[in-house]
């Protein structure tokens, strides 16, 4: 009876061992983390607009891609994902799309920027307004349009634009109130999202001295070389950028907007990423090589 019982555990513990070795196969490998897989970044590209299928084929080509999550098919995204392509989904930190009426509709007074003859300050260029991130109604409807637009879609990532308009729009002694309300809003991000990857447009100072900690990168548009190359506050923001980078492993990726082949010298330099896109500012083209 004894030798019984023995076999019978014995063909237990031999049975949940292939078990548990078939499990851990089926597993996905965690050793490779987002900030890895980041520095890790060659070819990436930045595109808002809709995709179809010769652009879905593309973006299984690329390390990382930014779309514009309302805009770009799920299918699309979940195909690049499957070939390991990182997806991070735009959202508009501190300006208000007119265009995004869903998004618009819900905003109140107290969300709008409004200077100190308390007037709103309009971008015609974008159809856009500078929003108020001090105002706890605005965090509270980005922080439903990350949960709409980037977690339930499964993006690897949130990437907040115009983070850089607190340095180039509000006046000096109103920077830090902003700044100190982007970082909490960010860390708001981490704390409901799990950890979601974060990464913002421009705001050097706003990152060095803010957010830098919970920035997996930072994107330098018109990074192009008779622009930046010899201009000593750009050298100086590059030299800080890699301190960042070597403190909280905060990668930089660049865009040029000409000058393509120094521009691209001028990033390899400094290890930073590079995409060239002679359009400048308007991302909702995808051209094919």
């Amino acid at each position: 009876m004894r030798k019984i019982y023995i076999i019978i555990l014995t063909v237990l513990f031999i049975s949940t061992c292939l078990l548990l070795n078939n499990n851990v196969n089926e597993l996905p490998n965690p050793s490779t983390t987002i900030k890895e897989k980041l520095a890790a970044v060659e070819d990436y590209k930045y595109y808002l607009d809709k995709g179809n299928n010769t652009i879905g084929q593309e973006m299984q080509k690329m390390d990382l891609v930014i779309v514009e999550p309302i805009e770009m098919q799920q299918p699309y995204i979940e195909a690049a994902q499957e070939k390991g392509t990182l997806i991070f989904g735009y959202i508009n930190a501190m300006e208000a799309d007119k265009w995004n009426e869903a998004f618009y509709q819900q905003l109140q007074e107290i969300d709008f920027y409004k200077d100190e003859y308390g007037e709103k300050m309009y971008f015609a260029e974008w159809d856009s307004y500078l929003m108020d991130m001090t105002s706890a109604h605005y965090q509270n409807l980005l922080l439903q349009e990350i949960q709409k637009q980037i977690v339930h879609k499964g993006l690897d990532g949130v990437f907040l634009d115009t983070v850089g308009n607190i340095d180039s729009f509000l006046p000096p002694k109103e920077q830090g109130q902003q700044n100190q309300a982007m970082l909490a809003f960010i860390k708001k991000i981490k704390q409901q999202f799990n950890g979601l990857s974060v990464a913002q447009n421009w705001g050097f100072q706003t990152l060095a001295e803010y957010t830098a900690p919970y920035i997996d990168f930072i994107m330098w548009e018109n990074f192009s070389y008779d622009v930046v190359g010899e201009d000593d506050w750009s050298l100086d923001k590059m030299n800080k950028l890699k301190q960042l980078r070597e403190k909280f492993g905060t990668q930089v990726m660049t865009i040029g907007f000409n000058e393509e082949t120094q521009s691209r010298v001028l990033a390899e330099k400094h290890h930073f990423k590079f995409l060239y896109n002679p359009a400048g500012s308007y991302y909702n083209s995808w051209e094919i090589d």
